[in-house]
Protein backbone atom coordinates (compact mmCIF):
# COMPACT_ATOMS: atom_id res chain seq x y z
CA UNK A 1 0.00 0.00 0.00
CA UNK A 2 1.29 3.23 -0.63
CA UNK A 3 1.90 6.36 1.13
CA UNK A 4 -1.17 8.48 -0.14
CA UNK A 5 -3.93 5.94 -0.12
CA UNK A 6 -2.81 4.72 3.36
CA UNK A 7 -3.02 8.02 4.39
CA UNK A 8 -6.94 8.79 2.64
CA UNK A 9 -8.14 4.85 4.33
CA UNK A 10 -6.85 6.62 7.72
CA UNK A 11 -8.45 9.41 7.56
CA UNK A 12 -11.88 8.05 5.95
CA UNK A 13 -11.54 4.92 9.11
CA UNK A 14 -10.83 7.67 11.42
CA UNK A 15 -14.02 9.96 10.63
CA UNK A 16 -16.20 6.50 10.42
CA UNK A 17 -15.19 5.68 13.92
CA UNK A 18 -15.52 9.27 15.27
CA UNK A 19 -18.98 9.17 13.63
CA UNK A 20 -19.83 6.00 15.20
CA UNK A 21 -18.53 7.23 18.87
CA UNK A 22 -20.66 10.47 18.40
CA UNK A 23 -23.74 8.25 17.75
CA UNK A 24 -23.70 6.15 19.87
CA UNK A 25 -23.09 8.52 23.17
CA UNK A 26 -25.67 10.56 21.92
CA UNK A 27 -27.80 7.72 23.47
CA UNK A 28 -30.75 9.19 21.05
CA UNK A 29 -33.02 6.31 21.50
CA UNK A 30 -33.06 5.36 24.75
CA UNK A 31 -31.85 1.83 24.08
CA UNK A 32 -28.01 0.86 23.49
CA UNK A 33 -28.94 -1.68 21.24
CA UNK A 34 -30.59 0.80 18.56
CA UNK A 35 -27.94 3.29 19.70
CA UNK A 36 -25.14 0.23 18.55
CA UNK A 37 -27.24 -1.09 15.53
CA UNK A 38 -27.81 3.15 13.98
CA UNK A 39 -24.56 4.13 14.73
CA UNK A 40 -22.67 0.41 13.15
CA UNK A 41 -24.99 1.67 9.57
CA UNK A 42 -24.24 5.04 9.53
CA UNK A 43 -20.76 4.56 10.35
CA UNK A 44 -20.04 2.03 7.19
CA UNK A 45 -22.15 4.12 5.03
CA UNK A 46 -19.19 6.62 5.91
CA UNK A 47 -16.71 4.32 5.62
CA UNK A 48 -17.74 2.81 2.52
CA UNK A 49 -19.07 5.87 0.32
CA UNK A 50 -15.88 7.77 0.00
CA UNK A 51 -13.67 4.65 -0.92
CA UNK A 52 -16.40 3.43 -3.85
CA UNK A 53 -15.71 7.29 -5.13
CA UNK A 54 -12.62 6.94 -5.09
CA UNK A 55 -12.36 3.59 -6.36
CA UNK A 56 -14.90 5.13 -9.65
CA UNK A 57 -13.01 8.66 -9.88
CA UNK A 58 -9.59 6.44 -9.92
CA UNK A 59 -10.72 4.54 -12.83
CA UNK A 60 -12.11 7.53 -14.58
CA UNK A 61 -9.42 9.33 -14.75
CA UNK A 62 -7.16 6.11 -15.80
CA UNK A 63 -9.67 5.53 -18.52
CA UNK A 64 -9.07 9.17 -19.91
CA UNK A 65 -5.21 8.76 -20.11
CA UNK A 66 -4.46 5.02 -21.21
CA UNK A 67 -4.73 4.51 -24.88
CA UNK A 68 -3.01 6.44 -27.76
CA UNK A 69 0.15 8.53 -27.37
CA UNK A 70 -0.47 12.13 -28.13
CA UNK A 71 1.28 11.84 -31.25
CA UNK A 72 0.82 11.71 -35.43
CA UNK A 73 0.48 8.26 -36.76
CA UNK A 74 -2.03 5.83 -38.30
CA UNK A 75 -2.43 3.59 -35.26
CA UNK A 76 -2.33 6.28 -32.61
CA UNK A 77 -5.33 7.43 -34.68
CA UNK A 78 -6.83 4.18 -34.35
CA UNK A 79 -6.51 3.93 -30.82
CA UNK A 80 -8.22 7.13 -30.29
CA UNK A 81 -11.28 5.90 -31.40
CA UNK A 82 -10.70 2.78 -29.10
CA UNK A 83 -10.45 2.04 -25.57
CA UNK A 84 -7.59 1.98 -23.69
CA UNK A 85 -7.92 -1.85 -23.16
CA UNK A 86 -7.15 -4.86 -25.00
CA UNK A 87 -7.60 -8.58 -24.28
CA UNK A 88 -4.25 -10.10 -24.52
CA UNK A 89 -4.01 -13.59 -25.06
CA UNK A 90 -0.91 -15.58 -23.81
CA UNK A 91 0.38 -19.18 -23.89
CA UNK A 92 1.74 -21.21 -21.12
CA UNK A 93 4.36 -23.93 -21.45
CA UNK A 94 1.29 -26.69 -21.47
CA UNK A 95 0.38 -24.81 -25.04
CA UNK A 96 -2.79 -23.57 -23.82
CA UNK A 97 -4.41 -20.16 -23.92
CA UNK A 98 -5.12 -17.98 -21.41
CA UNK A 99 -6.67 -14.30 -22.01
CA UNK A 100 -6.76 -10.78 -19.67
CA UNK A 101 -7.91 -7.68 -19.86
CA UNK A 102 -5.23 -5.25 -19.83
CA UNK A 103 -4.32 -1.42 -20.23
CA UNK A 104 -1.82 -0.25 -22.09
CA UNK A 105 -0.13 3.33 -23.57
CA UNK A 106 1.58 3.51 -26.53
CA UNK A 107 4.70 4.56 -26.63
CA UNK A 108 6.09 7.87 -27.50
CA UNK A 109 9.11 6.57 -29.15
CA UNK A 110 7.97 3.74 -31.07
CA UNK A 111 4.17 3.66 -32.80
CA UNK A 112 3.81 0.05 -33.17
CA UNK A 113 5.03 -0.38 -29.59
CA UNK A 114 2.15 -1.05 -26.61
CA UNK A 115 3.08 -1.11 -22.63
CA UNK A 116 1.26 -2.86 -20.04
CA UNK A 117 2.12 -3.05 -16.57
CA UNK A 118 1.54 -5.66 -14.11
CA UNK A 119 2.18 -7.57 -10.63
CA UNK A 120 5.68 -9.42 -11.13
CA UNK A 121 4.19 -12.45 -9.82
CA UNK A 122 1.28 -12.79 -12.46
CA UNK A 123 0.42 -16.29 -14.03
CA UNK A 124 0.51 -13.90 -17.34
CA UNK A 125 4.31 -12.64 -16.51
CA UNK A 126 5.88 -15.85 -16.00
CA UNK A 127 3.81 -17.56 -19.47
CA UNK A 128 5.52 -14.12 -20.96
CA UNK A 129 8.72 -14.82 -20.25
CA UNK A 130 8.26 -18.47 -21.26
CA UNK A 131 6.55 -17.67 -24.54
CA UNK A 132 6.62 -13.87 -25.74
CA UNK A 133 4.57 -14.44 -28.93
CA UNK A 134 0.97 -13.47 -28.15
CA UNK A 135 -2.31 -12.09 -29.92
CA UNK A 136 -4.24 -8.86 -28.72
CA UNK A 137 -8.08 -7.43 -29.48
CA UNK A 138 -8.91 -4.26 -28.71
CA UNK A 139 -11.73 -3.74 -26.22
CA UNK A 140 -15.27 -4.18 -27.02
CA UNK A 141 -16.80 -0.32 -27.72
CA UNK A 142 -20.55 -0.78 -28.81
CA UNK A 143 -22.05 -1.30 -32.34
CA UNK A 144 -21.75 2.62 -33.54
CA UNK A 145 -18.32 1.90 -35.78
CA UNK A 146 -17.78 -1.98 -35.15
CA UNK A 147 -14.17 -0.77 -35.06
CA UNK A 148 -11.70 -3.48 -33.64
CA UNK A 149 -8.00 -3.40 -33.91
CA UNK A 150 -6.30 -6.67 -33.39
CA UNK A 151 -2.80 -8.87 -33.92
CA UNK A 152 -1.33 -12.36 -33.92
CA UNK A 153 1.91 -10.82 -35.20
CA UNK A 154 3.12 -9.36 -31.63
CA UNK A 155 5.96 -10.01 -29.27
CA UNK A 156 6.31 -9.73 -25.66
CA UNK A 157 9.21 -8.50 -23.51
CA UNK A 158 9.11 -8.37 -19.66
CA UNK A 159 11.42 -5.66 -18.03
CA UNK A 160 11.41 -6.61 -14.06
CA UNK A 161 14.75 -4.67 -12.93
CA UNK A 162 13.60 -1.37 -10.51
CA UNK A 163 17.16 0.48 -12.12
CA UNK A 164 15.78 -0.74 -15.77
CA UNK A 165 11.88 0.08 -15.22
CA UNK A 166 13.11 3.90 -13.80
CA UNK A 167 15.04 4.61 -16.64
CA UNK A 168 12.45 3.32 -19.19
CA UNK A 169 9.80 5.25 -17.63
CA UNK A 170 12.10 8.34 -17.76
CA UNK A 171 11.77 7.69 -22.16
CA UNK A 172 7.62 6.53 -21.40
CA UNK A 173 6.44 8.78 -18.65
CA UNK A 174 3.01 7.62 -19.74
CA UNK A 175 3.37 3.81 -18.10
CA UNK A 176 3.28 5.93 -14.50
CA UNK A 177 -0.59 6.32 -15.53
CA UNK A 178 -0.73 2.70 -15.82
CA UNK A 179 0.62 2.38 -12.30
CA UNK A 180 1.72 4.53 -9.82
CA UNK A 181 4.47 2.19 -8.52
CA UNK A 182 5.19 1.00 -12.11
CA UNK A 183 9.20 1.14 -11.19
CA UNK A 184 8.47 -1.73 -8.87
CA UNK A 185 6.53 -3.64 -11.42
CA UNK A 186 6.51 -6.37 -14.52
CA UNK A 187 6.39 -3.53 -17.17
CA UNK A 188 5.48 -5.51 -20.46
CA UNK A 189 6.39 -4.15 -23.64
CA UNK A 190 4.45 -5.56 -26.82
CA UNK A 191 5.53 -4.74 -30.27
CA UNK A 192 3.32 -5.03 -33.04
CA UNK A 193 4.49 -6.19 -36.25
CA UNK A 194 1.50 -6.71 -38.21
CA UNK A 195 -2.23 -5.92 -36.96
CA UNK A 196 -5.74 -5.89 -38.80
CA UNK A 197 -8.02 -2.75 -38.21
CA UNK A 198 -11.57 -3.01 -39.16
CA UNK A 199 -15.17 -1.23 -38.87
CA UNK A 200 -18.20 -0.74 -40.60
CA UNK A 201 -16.71 2.58 -42.46
CA UNK A 202 -13.48 2.06 -43.86
CA UNK A 203 -13.74 -1.85 -43.83
CA UNK A 204 -10.69 -3.80 -42.67
CA UNK A 205 -7.14 -2.39 -43.07
CA UNK A 206 -3.47 -4.42 -42.36
CA UNK A 207 -1.04 -2.17 -40.64
CA UNK A 208 2.61 -2.99 -40.87
CA UNK A 209 5.41 -1.86 -38.81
Amino acid sequence: MYLKRFVQLFVIFLVAALVFVAIFESNFSGNSVVNFIVASIVAYIVLTLPLVILTIAKARKKENIVGAAPKAGELAEILKKLPGYIALSVQNEEHKMSTTIMSFSQSAQDEGVLYMVAEPDAKKVANLKQNGQVSFTSWFEGLETGARLSSNQAVCEVFEDAEANKQLIELEPSLVSLHENAVNMAIIKMTIKSALYEDFKDGIKVLNF
